[in-house]
């Protein structure tokens, strides 16, 4: 996957979250998001209309993605993702915050260079529908060893309004 040196959030996903939103009048923090890894073969596109943002779908194909037995086709679930974030008023940003994604017990993962973040537990509009997805600033391997994605301390998506 050609990352490139950029990580966005899907144009779709938030396009669809806001209509939804608006519709229920609150944002649903009961969904699973999961965080699958991926290699450096096809190229992400914040922009991609919201079926080519879906896991298993567009550049997010499993041919693509990268698995270990303790990293599971389809990724780790993240953790804490109802229990931080929000508006700041001062800063004029939305977050949305999540604990570190660890595989559980000893992982060998190869050349990951970036994640998809996507909703789990979402069918509609789009089943597994992406949310966004991070550049890890260049090839991360381990062996034999705890491979963990550590969010920002700003949160893992963030938008300024």
């Amino acid at each position: 996957m050609a990352f490139g040196t950029a990580s966005a959030i899907f144009r779709a996903w938030l396009s669809d979250q806001l209509s939804a939103t608006i519709a229920a009048g609150k944002m649903n923090n009961a969904d699973v998001f999961d965080a699958a890894l991926y290699g450096n073969s096809g190229t992400p596109d914040k922009t991609a209309a919201a079926a080519s943002t879906a896991y298993n779908t567009g550049a997010w194909i499993t041919a693509n993605e990268l698995t270990d037995p303790n990293w599971a086709a389809g990724g780790r679930a993240i953790s804490g993702t109802g229990s931080g974030g929000g508006f700041t008023s001062s800063t004029n940003l939305i977050t949305w915050t999540g604990s570190n994604t660890s595989g559980a017990g000893n992982v060998t993962i190869t050349n990951a260079y970036g994640d998809l973040v996507y909703d789990f537990t979402l069918a509609a509009p789009v089943a597994k529908q992406g949310a966004a997805f991070h550049y890890f600033g260049g090839p991360q391997s381990v062996t034999a060893g705890t491979f963990t994605i550590q969010w920002n301390a700003s949160g893992i998506m963030q938008v300024s309004v």
